[in-house]
């Protein structure tokens, strides 16, 4: 049995447009080629297509059913044209994003908005997990753009400076430190009910330094992996936190106040890039968007000029 592609849309374009003069019209060739298309094709699978005789042409049973698979595999067809257009347009037509919590529910989704308006064909994936997890899945490839805490020993990845910004203090409303004119200072935590980040964290080792070095003993009431958490916590008059910035904008309607705090605890955070893929520009775009939105929302704060 001998088919080929030419011959298979040759039929196709015959049956879908109803005649053999539309049918090559529509694809672009003379009416006796498309036709000696049809024959070999009939030669070659055995059996009749068209009703040979006067009037429109019109499918034999034979050449119905033929049709109908014919079909089928065209819709595959279609697809792959699409998502071909999608690349030539928008790149690679998906972008797979990877972050870690602090960015996923103010600057991510803010960047996404802005990105969506340029990029509406883009297919977005958002996976939420801990920096480690980011570095894993982007050396392995498994997402476009990863943004993250710093992390040693993972090959495999291009990194970047994303944020690096002064830790602030958050305290419940009403709490004595939301009446301070100046930055909370460590003597200021000694005996304090505190809510610190979990021990796996490279920030929690940096903050506990500075409280040692300054020989005050926080009481620590709650560890926790998440700012977000240690936020919802302080809100709950459980204790006060030392957290990202970036949050500040994200929680003001919890009942909480945020102040300076000295000596600066830096919240870094990294831009990772698989090192064995090339950028896409849907990739960039969407980093540009996101640089963007951070800036936007961190100078807002009226503390803002303190954070960098």
């Amino acid at each position: 049995m001998t088919m080929e592609a030419r011959q298979i849309e040759a039929f196709r374009a015959a049956a879908v447009h109803g005649g053999f003069t539309k049918g090559a019209e529509a694809l672009g060739i003379t009416q006796p080629a498309l036709t000696r298309a049809i024959a070999r094709l009939e030669t070659g699978i055995g059996f009749p297509l068209f009703e040979r005789g006067h009037g429109p042409a019109r499918l034999t049973p034979e050449g119905a059913a033929f049709l109908r698979e014919v079909e089928r595999r065209f819709v595959g067809i279609d697809q792959l044209r699409r998502i071909a257009q999608d690349i030539r347009n928008f790149g690679t037509g998906r972008l797979r994003i990877t972050c870690m919590q602090v960015f996923a529910n103010g600057v991510v989704p803010a960047a996404l908005q802005r990105f969506k308006e340029a990029f509406p064909e883009v297919t977005v994936s958002l996976q939420v997990r801990p920096s480690a997890t980011v570095y894993e899945w982007v050396a392995g490839g498994r997402c476009d753009i990863g943004i993250a805490g710093p992390k040693s020993g993972f090959l495999g990845v291009d990194e970047e400076p994303f944020l690096s910004l002064a830790g602030v203090l958050a305290a419940p409303s009403g709490h004595r430190f939301g009446r301070l004119r100046r930055a909370v200072v460590p003597a200021d935590l000694d005996g304090e009910p505190f809510l610190a980040l979990a021990l796996e964290d490279g920030t929690r080792h940096v903050i506990d330094q500075i409280f040692s070095d300054a020989h005050i003993h926080p009481a620590v009431q709650i560890e926790t992996q998440y700012a977000e958490t240690l936020c919802s916590l302080v809100a709950r008059g459980l204790g006060v936190a030392i957290v990202n910035p970036v949050l500040a904008a994200e929680v003001k309607h919890l009942p909480i106040v945020m102040r300076r705090f000295e000596p600066h605890v830096r919240f870094e955070s990294r831009l990772l890039w698989p090192a064995t893929q090339p950028r896409t520009r849907v990739a960039e775009a969407f980093v540009a968007c996101m640089r963007e939105e951070a800036m936007r929302s961190l100078r807002a704060l009226p503390y803002a000029n303190e954070l960098f």
